[in-house]
């Protein structure tokens, strides 16, 4: 690793990353003052809905009736749209800019010519974007804890916010090392971003169509959302070691091959 390699790279998406957590925790505060001012009994009432019941379970993981609670609503920060938007946002901005960015601006010749070997340049940038996902994925547990002093939900438990917060940046691991790896492979940023969405639409489409149509379940391995249920980590108290397991291997093999490429490829000359 270089250490001023993962300087750079700290000081040109340190802004970006600050954005993000004040974002997610000013969404996850404004997100449970919203809902506090709701009875558990409408949030029963569009549970009832068969339709709202089980597009609430694919984003849970679990059916939402069987833990209808302050901590199981306020789960679903865990899995909101605007989380994954800010996270997916940020870490394919860096993860493109850094490789593929690189490659497409045609800096990477200056960045090859140092005496940095493409080792150490891949795995200093890899360092940086999986430590950036630390404060950006413990920013939603931090925004609970303030949001349960806002509104006075003292029952909400930050000790199962603390076990989400934990699966979620096993996901986080995964995509960064995905999207690094393709990153590593690409001549264009836009490319890179292109493939990198493909794969994470394709993900949420699939977690979304098994709730309405079972016979998807055969293929639901495939998205790695199937790896990330909120509610059952909420519900049994426990880590999902296995889940977790899943998607850090899965990670690490996408990481190695994206070293493998990143090291044999010819980088074209601009």
């Amino acid at each position: 690793m270089n250490a001023a390699l993962i300087k750079k790279t700290y000081r040109d998406y340190r802004l970006p990353a600050l954005g993000a957590v004040a974002l997610l925790i000013g969404f996850v505060m404004v997100f449970m003052l919203a809902v506090s001012t709701m009875l558990l009994q409408n949030g029963r009432f569009w549970a009832g809905l068969p339709w709202v019941r089980r597009l609430m379970s694919a984003m849970l993981g679990a059916d939402i009736g069987e833990m209808l609670t302050r901590t199981g609503i306020t789960s679903l920060v865990f899995t909101h749209a605007l989380t994954w938007v800010v996270l997916i946002g940020f870490l394919l901005t860096l993860t493109s800019g850094v490789l593929a960015g690189e490659i497409d601006r045609g800096t990477m010749d200056l960045l090859a010519a140092l005496p940095i070997s493409r080792t150490g340049i891949y795995t200093s940038l890899s360092l940086v974007a999986l430590l950036f996902g630390l404060p950006i994925c413990w920013a939603v547990w931090m925004g609970v804890g303030l949001g349960r002093m806002l509104v006075g939900w003292w029952d909400v438990s930050l000790d199962d916010m603390a076990m989400l917060a934990c699966h979620l940046y096993a996901v986080y691991c995964f995509l960064t090392c995905f999207a690094i790896a393709v990153s590593a492979l690409c001549n264009r940023r836009t490319t890179a971003l292109l493939l990198c969405f493909a794969v994470i639409f394709y993900a949420f489409v699939v977690n979304l169509i098994v709730a309405f149509w079972p016979a998807v379940r055969k293929i639901a391995f495939t998205s790695f959302l199937h790896y990330y249920p909120p509610l059952p980590i909420v519900r049994d108290h426990a880590m999902r070691w296995n889940d977790i397991a899943v998607l850090l291997t899965a990670g690490l093999l996408c990481w190695i091959a994206g070293l493998i490429g990143f090291r044999r490829r010819d980088v074209p000359a601009r």
